[in-house]
Parts: structure tokens; C-alpha cells; sequence
């Protein structure tokens, strides 16, 4: 994310999984602005924030890349959070909860 608008690789440069495609869809349902470029670690580097989505952790915030943090002030940075907040009432489970909890034990 950088000022507003979220920056994803092309797809010959990561899997097109079903997480990241509904992050794609649950952006543009919620007017954030998408794009698919060609990222450098530049861009990275100079991010608001960051995330990555898998399977397995649906949408997950990154803290930094090579110890560098991100400009949002908390993990995660507010589209993020929109976007989590959105997934989870998209696959009707609080996926978060559920991975924190397995830490709580």
C-alpha cells in the first residue's frame, strides 16, 4: 500500500491464488484502488505497509522487509485492517482469533 492504493506484483511474478484474488475483489467492493505492476524492492521498502495473503493465513501484516519497518504506525496498518476486517465477514470466520488463540494456550 502506498498512499491509498494497493500494489500487487503481475501474476507471472506470484501465484494467483483464491486469497489473493478475493483480496483483489474485497478492494475494489470497498474502493480502494488496485493495481498490478512491476515491483522493485524500492517500492517495497518505501510501502505505507505491507501484507501477504496464503491460504493458510488468509491476510497477514508485515512489520518490516530486511529491517526495514513500514510507515503505518501499528501491524496491521489501516487498509489492512479494512481488508481483514472484510475477509473475515467474506468467509464468515474471525481467522484471526483463531490463529492468536493457538499462542494463548
Amino acid at each position: 500500500m502506498r498512499d491509498g492504493r494497493l500494489l500487487t506484483p503481475r501474476e507471472r511474478y506470484v501465484l494467483p491464488g483464491v486469497s489473493r484474488q478475493a483480496v483483489i475483489d474485497l478492494a475494489h467492493s470497498l474502493e480502494i484502488p488496485f493495481e498490478e505492476t512491476d515491483i522493485d524492492l524500492y517500492d517495497a521498502y518505501t510501502a505505507d505497509e505491507c501484507f501477504l495473503t496464503s491460504t493458510s493465513l488468509c491476510i497477514c501484516g508485515v512489520r518490516s522487509l530486511n529491517g526495514r519497518t513500514f510507515a503505518a504506525e501499528a501491524v496491521p496498518g489501516p487498509f489492512t485492517q479494512r481488508l481483514t476486517e472484510a475477509y473475515k465477514e467474506l468467509v464468515g470466520c474471525d481467522f484471526v482469533a483463531q490463529y492468536l488463540a493457538r499462542f494463548d494456550s
